[in-house]
């Protein structure tokens, strides 16, 4: 049952990866507003028909409904917004190595939130993290100094609110009866409405643009991201508790960095390949020994 969870939940962290390492592209060839209305559509051709077939969705009452709103707009729109406009700016392997700081920023706000019992561990884990980010974000080319990137900076606040959605609002709902299913069906429907109005409004100064390319890409990253990666990792959630998972899923940054130099040919510099190893080892600090 562990070795399935643990398969499961490597293949959300390849499905996911793979999602934002091909954003980079994606918005290459259509804006950001466009990219973000059109997804959420093509993710409901696939989860619903999965839903109905599985588990089948049940409304959890209107308190719980609310909670999975509101953490739909955060993760998925607000959150992927930042990620978006920092992955256009800088290369996918930065923006991504600092998104994925998601795990860490889960187990500090499952502290300040929930009350979950501090870790001597998170401060250890907290000085990866931090030196990692700042590595990531270091624009200058001499060793002896230090020039902020700001286009990579909102790529870290993607994380934070990932992080934060991912521990507070998921435990919460599923404690109190929430299904899985529901609650991906619910995190879809909200980030595509909030995505929609922001779409329209938009369009009232510059006309949304669908191009070919970019709504393939966007089809793809809508299966594999708002698809495949939730139901394997839920899947996996299901059966075994998920800290077990989290290493797993601190193991993105791996990833994410291997895709952007196969798919899109990029060269990480030292310092972003350093930085990489920095969030890498505090995430996996804390979700191996954090847990334990």
């Amino acid at each position: 049952m562990t070795t399935i969870a643990i398969l499961l939940a490597t293949g959300a962290a390849i499905a996911w990866a793979l999602e934002t390492v091909l954003s980079k592209p994606a918005l290459r060839h259509m804006d950001m507003f466009s990219y973000g209305a059109i997804r959420p559509l093509f993710a409901l051709m696939f989860v619903v028909p999965y839903g109905l077939l599985t588990s089948g969705f049940a409304f959890p009452g209107w308190k719980l409904m609310g909670i999975a709103v509101v953490a739909g707009v955060i993760d998925s729109f607000v959150g992927s917004m930042l990620f978006y406009y920092a992955v256009h700016r800088v290369s996918a392997h930065e923006a991504s190595s600092l998104a994925n700081t998601a795990p860490f920023w889960g187990v500090i706000t499952s502290i300040l939130i929930l009350g979950e019992r501090m870790q001597p561990v998170l401060i250890v884990a907290a000085v990866f993290v931090v030196l990692g980010a700042l590595f990531l974000v270091n624009r200058s080319d001499e060793k002896s100094s230090f020039r902020l990137s700001w286009s990579a900076l909102p790529a870290l606040g993607s994380g934070i609110l990932w992080g934060f959605v991912e521990t507070v609002p998921v435990k919460y709902c599923f404690a109190n009866g929430m299904t899985a299913m529901t609650f991906q069906l619910t995190l879809i429907v909200s980030s595509g409405i909030a995505w929609g109005i922001a779409a329209l409004v938009r369009s009232r100064h510059t006309p949304l643009s669908f191009p070919r390319r970019g709504v393939a890409l966007a089809f793809v990253t809508a299966i594999l991201g708002y698809g495949f990666g939730w139901i394997l990792w839920l899947s996996g959630v299901s059966m075994v508790p998920a800290s077990l998972l989290s290493p797993v899923r601190g193991s993105m940054t791996l990833f994410t960095f291997l895709f952007s130099v196969i798919l899109l040919h990029e060269r990480p510099s030292r310092s972003s390949a350093l930085g990489a190893v920095f969030v890498l080892c505090g995430v996996l600090l804390v979700s191996i020994l954090g847990s334990a």
